[in-house]
């Protein structure tokens, strides 16, 4: 949580900073365009990045490495230099190759691949906010308000802005900044679902999704400026509605992949009598995969304490009185319940991997007597126990009743 409060004072300082650097150096004036064309235009582009951080920035740093003069590279914000974005279309190949051959592997080899391009796509969308974002504003911005209010009797009022010196920079930026993350959030949830995904081809279609969506925002740009900002504006609008979802998803797979990726980081974290947690389902105003804590309250309940967006007052909820019990899972264990003894037991807290092997000590701080092994546990001891049957393992004990005497 710490951790988390520093990141968000890190990314606001990082927003002030940027608009600052953008307002000390205005962008040059450029009259040959309509202001609504570079607007229109910068949407689109912030639009498509925030789909893919690491694509986009490549893609248009060498757009503008290739389309400045050569004499004006050397001024170029340094994503745009080509060894900055030749090792992004290096990584871009890795990730390609990474999910083409991948496709024929187990599981167990390519999911780690899969999560640290969860953490890859995060490093990118920083490096987006901090220079890219700046950028782009600053060319959507080459229309100073004095030279809108030439061109046009209704945008006179921009003037204002002009003579009480305020950079409209110091606004936009952070809201640009802000749409970019909304999007990105979103997009972002898709990764996350492809690294917990274990089937395949399920992974594919969800690659496509994502591939349909950046081609739709780049083709319909080429078409036409203000189509491709209406369909940005679309996709931010759908993407604005799905953030508390895709941020508690995005949470979600990226504590699972830390506790993967760093299992002594997590080891260091364990807290038996109040453990990391997430609900696998909704439980009163709490909805399905809020992250927190299991409490046991004075009264011997036990409760999910949680803050709203990670940042807000502490909340809680008592998970309803029935039978409890613990399971170990494959990756991670689980808190069962179920209303009766007549009634399936049902998941409703995941525990963070780092949890595995603290089930007793969890089951004793909550008085849970029922410790059982998840379905997939019990899948995978009825294979061996089959494999043992049928390949003949028990050689030990056959042998034993061989060298008995016969009665």
């Amino acid at each position: 949580m710490k951790f988390l409060r520093f990141a968000l004072i890190v990314a606001f300082s990082g927003i002030l900073s940027a608009s600052a650097i953008a307002a000390d150096n205005p962008p040059p004036p450029n009259t040959d365009r309509l202001p609504g064309v570079d607007l229109a235009e910068g949407v689109a582009q912030l639009t498509g990045v925030a789909i893919s951080p690491l694509l986009g920035v490549s893609a248009v740093g060498a757009w503008q490495y290739y389309h400045a003069p050569e004499a004006q590279r050397a001024r170029l914000p340094w994503f745009c230099h080509p060894y900055v974005w030749g090792a992004g279309f290096c990584l871009i190949g890795l990730c390609f190759l990474k999910d083409l051959f991948g496709t024929a592997a187990p599981p167990l080899v390519k999911k780690p691949l899969d999560v640290a391009e969860l953490f890859e796509s995060k490093l990118s969308a920083l490096v987006a906010c901090s220079a890219f974002v700046p950028f782009v504003v600053s060319q959507m911005a080459r229309h100073t308000p004095a030279q809108a209010s030439a061109l046009s009797p209704d945008l006179q009022f921009a003037s204002v802005l002009a003579i009480s010196g305020f950079d409209s920079r110091f606004i936009s930026i952070p809201l640009a900044i802000v749409g970019f993350l909304v999007v990105w959030l979103a997009c972002h949830a898709i990764n996350v679902l492809i690294a917990l995904c274990p089937f395949g081809f399920i992974d594919g279609i969800l690659k496509l999704f994502k591939a349909f969506l950046l081609s739709l925002v780049v083709a319909s740009s080429f078409i036409s400026p203000w189509l491709g900002a209406a369909v940005s504006l679309v996709i931010l609008f759908v993407a604005g509605l799905l953030a508390p979802w895709a941020f508690r998803l995005t949470v979600f797979g990226t504590l699972f992949g830390l506790d993967v990726l760093l299992p002594g980081r997590g080891r260091r974290l364990v807290r038996a009598t109040e453990p990391h947690a997430f609900l696998a389902r909704p439980v009163a105003e709490a909805p399905v995969r809020t992250y927190g804590r299991l409490t046991r309250a004075a009264d011997g309940s036990v409760t999910f304490t949680y803050r709203p967006w990670l940042v807000f007052a502490e909340r809680y909820v008592t998970i309803p009185p029935g039978n409890v019990a613990i399971a170990k899972g494959l990756l991670f264990p689980s808190l069962l319940h179920s209303i009766d003894d007549q009634q399936r037991h049902r998941i409703v807290v995941m525990f963070l991997p780092r949890y595995r092997s603290h089930e007793q000590s969890i089951a004793s701080h909550f008085e849970i007597v029922d410790i059982q092994d998840s379905p997939l546990i019990k899948g995978f001891r009825a294979i061996r126990a089959w494999l043992a049957e049928t390949i003949n393992l028990g050689k030990s004990k056959y042998t034993e009743y061989r060298n008995a005497p016969m009665a």
